[in-house]
């Protein structure tokens, strides 16, 4: 009898480990270092798509594309949640007065209504040219990010500010779920979010 407990409990902690795993997609929403460690935990996804770099506080990510080309394009799709991800999309701008702008994210074959009805948690809001979730803020004097129910497509944040949210839009044909972080944003709020530029740094 005892015997057959160790592969049930081994059974049993797999189960429990792949219910607690996030699908890339939906962790990506939140616009933080989760969706880094999610990427480590589910590295072996990614085995035949493209290399990944990994820290000792167990983040990963995909190693930037040369020439800045912007995306960093699989050599093998990769499925999940109905979606195809076809690469990885890395881009910054500093924008003088404007401030800084950060972007990462999936590049995904299906549409973003296909994007949509695999994350439907997800409280989308249409701009015009796109949609829009999990919009937060950082005003001066912020200790923590604040829900920003004002964001709008295309303004800046005010001077001082720095906003984080999820966007859902096309480009080229090309569907891109991506996180932004933008406007006055200093290393003291990029880097824990993205482990990746800090890694980047050592």
């Amino acid at each position: 009898m005892k015997r057959a407990l160790v592969p049930v409990a081994l059974a049993m902690l797999s189960a429990a480990s792949a219910a607690a795993a996030k699908p890339l997609t939906e962790s990506l929403l939140r616009c933080d270092s989760q969706f880094f460690s999610e990427l480590y935990a589910q590295q072996a996804k990614f085995t035949h798509a493209a290399p990944l770099v990994k820290d000792s506080q167990r983040h990963a990510w995909f190693a930037p594309p040369k020439n800045d080309a912007g995306i960093v394009w699989f050599a093998q799709p990769v499925h999940m949640q109905q979606l195809t991800l076809s690469g990885f999309y890395l881009q910054q701008n500093n924008l003088d007065k404007l401030g800084n702008y950060f972007y990462w994210g999936w590049v995904i074959k299906e549409s973003p209504q296909a994007v949509m009805a695999a994350l439907p948690e997800a409280n989308w809001q249409s701009t015009g040219d796109g949609y829009i979730t999990n919009a937060m803020i950082k005003r001066p004097g912020d200790s923590k990010w604040q829900v920003n129910n004002t964001a709008v497509s295309g303004i800046a944040p005010a001077e001082g500010s720095v906003e984080k949210l999820a966007i859902l839009s096309v480009n080229k044909d090309k569907t891109l779920l991506l996180c932004t972080l933008q406007g006055s944003v200093t290393d003291e709020i990029l880097l824990p979010l993205r482990p990746d530029l800090a890694g980047a740094q050592k």
